[in-house]
């Protein structure tokens, strides 16, 4: 039988470690993409997982590494797509370079790695892109403008790339968890900032994400959509249904300052 290939980015830390790590321990052959460092060393020397650097912004450097990945282990038959960065901060006082930034790592970075891979997947008919978003897709946040637009695309685009490919035997999967326990949630809050949302929703761990991905891969005709938490799914009906509701509380919990 041939090895099972995924490939995940961000795989230096949170999200992506830990996925990284679970796809190691149950068989598969994994391909970990994050900028070069120690942080990337370590996931492959404890996970098993084969270390590619790769800066997610770069088209070409994508190209290249996903070439590598095909040549050095075969073709990749799941895409997890945790590669993110988030900046705090109100929108009038960020610079303009820190929202081109946020946007090439999170959205672009997933156009690239999607654009890279899904030929491969197409010639096999079959697949499976696991691009992890977040609730800030679906709902805005005070001092978090620069991110939530990024998410707001990445969900649009996960819905578009799942009508594309109905029918072609590739599963599409868009994770979006309301707070997860990563260094770069950790950071936000160390600022000071969302200190009061963790008295209104838990603060899940990044286990949780990766269980409930699996879970939903695992049920072929799930949705494009996966919340992992109770908190995530009520957050996201509140937006459908009670918008207004859900903006304010959103104000009152929002900011701590």
């Amino acid at each position: 039988m041939t090895a099972r290939v995924a490939l995940v980015t961000g795989a230096a830390s949170g999200i992506g470690r830990v996925a990284a790590a679970r796809l190691a321990a149950t068989g598969w052959t994994v391909a970990a993409v994050d900028l070069p460092g120690d942080a990337l060393d370590s996931v492959a020397e404890t996970t098993g997982a084969v270390g590619f650097p790769c800066d997610v912004t770069d088209i070409r450097l994508v190209q290249t590494t996903a070439e590598k990945v095909r040549h050095q282990l075969g073709d990749v038959h799941r895409l997890v797509n945790a590669a993110g960065i988030a900046v705090a901060g109100r929108i009038d006082e960020l610079p303009a370079t820190t929202f081109a930034e946020t946007m090439a790592v999170n959205y672009l970075g997933t156009v690239h790695w999607v654009q890279a891979l899904l030929p491969g997947m197409r010639d096999a008919g079959r697949g499976d892109l696991a691009l992890i978003a977040s609730l800030a897709g679906w709902m805005p946040m005070p001092e978090m403008g620069a991110y939530t637009a990024t998410k707001f695309a990445v969900v649009g685009f996960a819905e578009t790339l799942a009508m594309e490919l109905r029918g072609s035997g590739i599963t599409v999967r868009c994770v979006c968890p309301m707070a997860v326990r990563t260094p770069m949630l950790n950071n936000i809050v160390g600022e000071g900032r969302h200190d009061s949302m963790q008295r209104l929703v838990p603060f899940i761990r990044p286990e949780r994400v990766v269980d409930a991905l699996e879970q939903s891969l695992q049920r072929r005709r799930a949705g494009v959509m996966v919340f992992p938490d109770a908190s995530s799914a009520v957050a996201w009906r509140a937006r459908r249904w009670a918008p207004r509701a859900l903006a304010a509380t959103i104000n009152r919990f929002g900011m701590s300052r």
